[in-house]
């Protein structure tokens, strides 16, 4: 491995079904919040929703199923839902060995998500991989979802802010073949990670992504480091 290499790339993730096991807190907590209003959803009724911010989504259910408070009222209740559940989740399967090699070799990381980032650093907090990221920003902060490739050159350049320079490189981790898409319209190279509790199809993660992986067990730093394509 190129010892002068690693401090010029970036890595950038998600956080949800990348870093953390936080699936079943939504598929617990969605329709939770749904049911105190009188609204019978299962998890999957909330595929449609993945590439919006969460406050676009409480204002959904009550846009689309009817729910009779607005969106910041189900926004705060549905927040202390989640907040308990994502203080308890658990690193994805071998991501930690593999952010202490990224770390150890000078890779710069950050959280690029969704969710807001008082979950993610709940989350980030619990799990033990707080230590390794340098921020979080969120599509709410960039502005548009990850349809579009905003949150991640957004991150991007926060990352290039903090260092000090530019990235000869730069990686993001996806589970959402949305967000492999848009970030890969914009030159990012991609790591797809399959997460089976998730909304995307296994093909779909695969076939847009430079590296596919099921877990980081089977991912090496120098596999990523050392791509050519």
């Amino acid at each position: 491995m190129s010892q002068t290499a690693a401090p010029n790339v970036a890595f950038i993730f998600d956080c949800d079904g990348t870093l953390v096991n936080s699936t079943p807190v939504w598929s617990y907590a969605q329709p939770e919040l749904l049911r105190r209003h009188g609204v019978d959803v299962k998890p999957e009724d909330f595929a449609d929703f993945g590439p919006l911010s969460l406050e676009d989504e409480c204002q959904a259910y009550h846009d689309l199923w009817g729910v009779k408070e607005e969106g910041p009222e189900l926004y705060e209740e549905l927040c202390g839902i989640l907040l308990e559940g994502y203080s308890k989740v658990s690193p994805i399967a071998g991501l930690l060995p593999f952010l202490k090699q990224a770390q150890d070799a000078g890779v710069a990381m950050c959280v690029a998500t969704s969710t807001t980032a008082e979950l993610v650093q709940a989350a980030l907090d619990g799990s033990g991989v707080a230590p390794y990221m340098d921020f979080i920003t969120t599509t709410g902060e960039a502005g548009r979802s990850k349809h579009f490739p905003d949150v991640y050159e957004l991150a991007l350049r926060r990352l290039e802010e903090r260092h000090g320079h530019a990235f000869d490189t730069a990686w993001v981790f996806e589970d959402a073949a949305f967000g492999l898409k848009s970030s890969g319209t914009t030159g990012f190279k991609r790591v797809g990670i399959y997460d089976p509790l998730g909304h995307t199809y296994r093909d779909d993660v695969r076939d847009n992504c430079e590296i596919f992986i099921d877990s980081y067990e089977e991912l090496d730093l120098a596999r990523v480091l050392e791509f050519e394509g």
